[in-house]
């Protein structure tokens, strides 16, 4: 399964901020963010959960329909990087294109929140927007194509470019959390 390794243990977690802690933050998370890193909140256990392991276990055909509607071969990219500069800034991956040009998330979500989606303007909630400039931003990318597989029956993409202008936006704001971890 998709993310099973030690790098995902509390300790590894809380010594950085990863994409999942922005998603946390954009959503009014933060302050449970900052005291779970500061080690005065226990993370949530989420290994229980039908719906996380449901996206790992459909994380492997997102990427294959996102490979289709691509024209391009979408590689696993199940790994950690640190951002160059900003060592606090982590994030891991679920696919890139063979040509290592295009970062590739992939979600697998209700189709109750269809709604807030509109893949022909691109617009989507601000967590998922956040998240895919934090993997753009560690992994020194450009391009990412958000691949959305709603209900299991309705599969959409949309590939976003991201400017340093957002990247460095992010960057900022996550630094102020990360601050407050560190204080």
């Amino acid at each position: 399964m998709a993310n099973d390794r030690n790098d995902f243990a509390p300790e590894i977690r809380n010594a950085a901020w990863w994409a999942s802690d922005t998603r946390r933050a954009v959503n009014g998370k933060a302050v449970e963010v900052i005291l779970t890193k500061q080690g005065k909140l226990d993370p949530p256990d989420l290994s229980h959960i039908e719906a996380v392991q449901m996206g790992h276990v459909m994380q492997p055909i997102i990427l294959r329909l996102a490979q289709e509607k691509l024209g391009q071969e979408v590689k696993d990219a199940d790994y950690m990087l640190t951002h160059p500069t900003e060592s606090w800034l982590r994030c891991h991956f679920d696919g890139i294109t063979a040509d290592g040009k295009t970062l590739v998330e992939a979600k697998n979500y209700n189709a109750a929140v269809r709604n807030k989606y509109d893949f022909e303007t691109g617009r989507i909630p601000g967590a998922d927007w956040a998240q895919l400039v934090h993997e753009c931003a560690v992994h020194q990318l450009d391009r990412i194509c958000f691949a959305v597989l709603f209900g299991g029956n309705e599969f959409k993409h949309y590939v976003y470019e991201i400017t340093q202008e957002h990247k460095d936006e992010l960057i900022k704001e996550m630094s102020v959390y990360w601050g407050h971890v560190k204080a």
